[in-house]
């Protein structure tokens, strides 16, 4: 009689079993030390071995050769356990077993000694179902069990056992098998079974099992009642519903691309096909988090949920997109899910996040932004210098009053540091502008403050009257005299206080000298370049222009003050 593939292949010794070393470990070091305990709980998803180890645990006991690690598997009791029909080991479905009353006809039955083999071994399958009543029944019998009785519960559902059962038990998790674990093991199979079908085939079968060796075998099983020994790539994925690495590579490059008709495109010819929207969801998702650990990780190659290949197509079909792109598409897909499982019209949603994954515009990190809007060549972003690197000074314009050479302007004990410290106890924004002026030369009766060209924004917050009065009071205390105050920049000496004006000669000036109107405000605004930059990275408008509070300094003699 013909024997399924989840069955034939069901791991008969410690050795066989995929993916569930640390059971495995600690389970034979149990054995060979006779540490045993006498209550296990066998907790995990479906299909990842539970049983199983509990019926290889039940011959490694009663095995004729044991109690060892190792059973023979062709002694009596070996081969009974393997076929389920062994008097001392009983398997019990908790599902159809919740009754109170027939847990104590089971703990009646325990209370015997075995009838041929050293342990009587109780396994209780979905030990979640069994209702509270039965839990408490089974209380202290799992704390105080008969001689050479051992209870093994069996569970997809750990949170639902209570916890006085679990003190009593030693709980072992069986884990989710990984995609590589899985695609071996499917090899030894079809090697064995002589099914030829290629590794990209076996590891879409292992993607489809979803961490379960039963569940792959079983979908293996469909594939060869479909396609025969011989499994062809496009046959399985007409069986599966797959989505081919092409379609995928297509896709991505009209992501790439900010090309909504290419991937609306693609999304119409898979339904047309027959797929079903969330599994080729489930294939976009994957996609991007594997574009993203490629970005994150360049050697990780066994991160990744496909095959160096196809990895390496997907990489070359979004090269243009980075981190941050890969980010906000990995975003607006993880929020399409509830809408394709719940919605009515799953089509409309899936098309409207392409709409928008479209209209996205191209993210570029802020500080590459900033360097390029000062013409600078952008730094390499993960090379994380231990200091920061000092900006380089200009040179002075030939025609400057004062040197450019960067002084220690806070020298302790001279005057400007006195000067300097004063302002910054009155107001600690002014006294740190201070610091950054390229010279400032206290001397006699006269005050001068210079400043680099580039800093000539920095210079005109000194100009303000408010500032200027508060440098005139603390170098006059200084000096003991009256000082008159200079403020300087690389372009040209320029005044420290002005005369009010009306707030209409706030406006900025046409090159003939006359006032513009708001239009020719706006057009000169446009034309600035760096205003260009900005507008053409960040993809903004200019919406109004509104003046400064301040006049616009314009060039002057040194402001002498009334004796």
């Amino acid at each position: 009689m013909y024997q399924v593939l989840a069955r034939k292949w069901r791991p008969a010794n410690f050795d066989e079993l995929v993916g569930q070393k640390h059971v495995s470990r600690t389970l034979t070091n149990a054995i060979e030390s006779k540490r045993l305990a006498h209550a296990y709980v066998f907790a995990g998803l479906r299909g990842t071995g539970k049983t199983s180890v509990a019926r290889i645990l039940a011959k490694c006991l009663n095995c004729e050769t044991g109690p060892t690690a190792s059973p023979c598997n062709k002694c009596d009791a070996c081969t009974e356990i393997a076929a389920s029909r062994a008097m001392d080991v009983m398997e019990i479905d908790a599902a159809s077993r919740t009754k109170v009353e027939q847990t104590r006809e089971l703990l009646e039955l325990v209370s015997y000694a075995p009838v041929r083999d050293r342990y009587k071994i109780l396994i209780i399958d979905e030990a979640h179902m069994l209702s509270k009543q039965s839990f408490n029944a089974l209380l202290k019998t799992l704390e105080e069990p008969p001689p050479n009785v051992i209870f093994v519960l069996a569970t997809t559902e750990l949170g639902k056992l209570l916890p006085t059962i679990l003190s009593r038990c030693q709980v072992f998790e069986f884990r989710r098998i990984g995609t590589r674990d899985m695609v071996e093991h499917l090899r030894r199979v079809c090697d064995a079974e002589k099914i030829e079908i290629s590794d990209s085939g076996l590891e879409r079968i292992a993607r489809a099992g979803e961490g379960s060796v039963r569940d792959s075998l079983s979908i293996l099983e469909r594939v060869l009642a479909f396609c025969g020994q011989q499994v062809a790539d496009d046959d399985l994925l007409q069986l599966l519903g797959g989505v081919r690495a092409e379609v995928l590579v297509q896709w991505l490059k009209g992501l790439a691309a900010r090309d909504a008709g290419a991937m609306l495109q693609v999304l119409d010819e898979l339904i047309d096909e027959g797929h079903d929207l969330l599994p080729f969801w489930n294939e976009l998702i994957a996609c991007t988090r594997d574009l993203l650990l490629m970005r994150a990780v360049p050697r990780g190659e066994k991160l990744l949920s496909r095959s160096p290949e196809e990895a390496a197509a997907l990489q070359s079909a979004t090269e243009k997109l980075g981190v941050e792109d890969l980010t906000r598409t990995f975003q607006i897909l993880a929020d399409l899910e509830f809408g394709l499982r719940s919605s009515s019209q799953p089509r409309f949603l899936f098309e409207t996040a392409l709409i928008r994954l479209a209209s996205l515009g191209t993210v570029k990190p802020i500080e590459d932004v900033l360097q390029s809007l000062t013409g600078a060549t952008p730094p390499s972003r993960p090379a994380m210098s231990a200091a920061p690197t000092p900006r380089p000074r200009r040179a002075p314009a030939s025609g400057a009053s004062r040197p450019v050479q960067k002084k220690n302007l806070a020298a302790t004990g001279s005057p400007v540091a006195g000067l300097i410290e004063a302002v910054r106890d009155a107001k600690p924004m002014i006294g740190a502008i201070l610091e950054q002026a390229q010279d400032i030369l206290l001397d006699g009766q006269a005050l001068v403050i210079a400043f680099e060209k580039e800093n000539e924004l920095v210079a005109d917050r000194l100009r303000t009257p408010e500032t200027v009065e508060l440098l005139r009071r603390t170098a006059e205390k200084i000096m003991g005299g009256p000082v008159n105050i200079r403020i300087e920049s690389s372009n040209g000496v320029k005044t420290a206080a002005k005369e009010p004006q009306p707030a209409e000669s706030t406006r900025l000036d046409t090159p003939h000298g006359a006032r513009s109107g708001p239009n020719e405000l706006l057009e000169q605004a446009r034309n600035e370049p760096g205003v260009k930059k900005l507008l053409r990275e960040f993809g903004a408008q200019v919406v109004d222009i509104r003046p400064l509070e301040l006049n616009a300094p314009e060039p002057a003699t040194d402001v002498e003050d009334p004796l």
